[in-house]
């Protein structure tokens, strides 16, 4: 039954890459590469790791699409032709690596998402061959770094605990020779504001109140297929991808390991760290996030959720005539009542219908919600004003600066 996952799988996504990797490989390291030097960086730190657990793979995808310049496609042939050879020297018993070379991809689809996708097909493919439905794909970014124990605490969290997938501790690099005091300030304030959310959602009572980053992240090779696989989208396509992970309800947040992205600039991906970086050191430093009033209105409406399991129509209107106007407004236009209903014909247990709620009302809704009502109701925060209502609210310490409001919630 379990290889039948896998076979459907590759039946509507075929793969021709065959991995080198020997069969005895317990996990492998997906890292999509697009004409960036870091790469070196990246694989020093994952040399630097211990390999006590298992061993590991790390399957490297140079790519580009077929509209790049000309000199973007030289460029990148030429790093797919220094990390080959980089990588030949690198090869033990324990820790092997592959070049994929994935060159002129359609332009339709082209970018970090397909790039994802072939590695990451790749990788469930070889652990179908093996027979290892249950070893973790995990997933990287070219440019960012681990910890030592990285490669250990992962295959070590998926051998003691029944997880389909989990994100991992992370913290942007604040330091280096590139990095000048707008470039940190910046990356301090997008940081802050991602732990806000996070924070945020947890606060709502929300059970996806996970870090959706494409290079800190794993998942097991059969619930990769299981939920379809990676998208093809060119940017947030880890945060659609880890939304279907997490309402298996087997998803966690890994924390005794953590990956160190950069703070660079970036072009490559309509939003994404890189741009957020871009813009706010162009707007000398503003950056405006959710208000949290946005977050309390619907904190009030999600502690009413398990009273109306099997609640009829009056409950239900009732329900809905309590929440502010602007909030009623939204329920209106996803067409809340038939929700309600069909959720509560199809569930058996209130446990039951609190899940599949929250199915419905995942974190992709929610941040429709959000972008619904600041366009129609609320005004954004200075990030240093909302993530300080949010910590005061839930009684948690206020540092003097951000960078130390950061390195407190880098703690949590």
């Amino acid at each position: 039954m379990v290889l039948k996952v896998f076979e459907r799988y590759f039946g509507r996504n075929r793969v021709n890459t065959l991995l080198s990797f020997p069969r005895e490989t317990d996990g492998i390291v997906v890292v999509p590469v697009f004409n960036d030097p870091d790469i070196f960086s990246t694989i020093d730190s994952l040399d630097a790791c211990s390999t006590d657990e298992g061993k590991i793979g790390v399957l490297i995808v140079v790519n580009h699409s077929e509209a790049c310049p000309e000199e973007q496609k030289s460029s990148n042939l030429r790093l797919a032709a220094r990390i080959r050879q980089y990588i030949q020297d690198r090869q033990t018993d324990r820790l092997r690596y592959e070049l994929l070379e994935a060159f002129d991809l359609p332009a339709k689809h082209a970018g970090v998402g397909l790039a994802r996708k072939i590695a990451m097909d790749a990788a469930a493919a070889a652990f179908y061959r093996w027979e290892k439905p249950m070893a973790p794909i995990l997933s990287l970014d070219a440019d960012t770094w681990v910890e030592s124990n990285y490669l250990d605490e992962v295959l070590r969290f998926f051998k003691r605990q029944p997880v389909a997938g989990v994100s991992i501790a992370y913290a942007h690099r604040l330091e280096g020779e590139d990095i000048t005091p707008g470039m940190r300030d910046a990356i301090v304030k997008y940081e802050l504001y991602l732990r806000y959310y996070a924070l945020a959602l947890e606060y709502l009572g929300h059970p996806y109140a996970h870090a959706c980053i494409g290079s800190a992240f794993a998942v097991r090779a059969i619930d990769y297929v299981a939920q379809g696989g990676m998208n093809k989208r060119q940017a947030g396509e880890d945060f659609y991808f880890l939304q279907k992970l997490m309402a298996t309800g087997r998803y966690a947040t890994l924390k005794s390991t953590r990956v160190y992205p950069s703070a660079r600039f970036s072009e490559r991906t309509p939003f994404g760290t890189g741009q957020a970086v871009r813009q706010i050191v162009a707007e000398g430093g503003r950056y405006l996030v959710y208000n949290l009033q946005a977050f309390r209105d619907l904190k009030v409406f999600f502690q009413e959720i398990p009273a109306l399991y099997k609640a009829d129509e009056m409950t239900l209107q009732a329900c809905f005539a309590r929440q502010t106007e602007v909030l009623q407004r939204f329920l209106s236009l996803m067409e809340a009542e038939a929700m309600f209903a069909e959720i509560n014909a199809n569930c058996a247990s209130e446990e039951q219908f609190v899940k599949r709620f929250f199915d419905n009302f995942n974190a992709f809704r929610v941040l429709k919600y959000l972008n619904y009502v600041h366009e129609n109701h609320f005004p954004k925060q200075e990030i240093r004003e909302a993530i300080t209502e949010l910590l005061l609210e839930l009684g948690l310490p206020v540092r003097e600066d951000l960078t130390g409001i950061l390195q407190f919630l880098r703690t949590l």
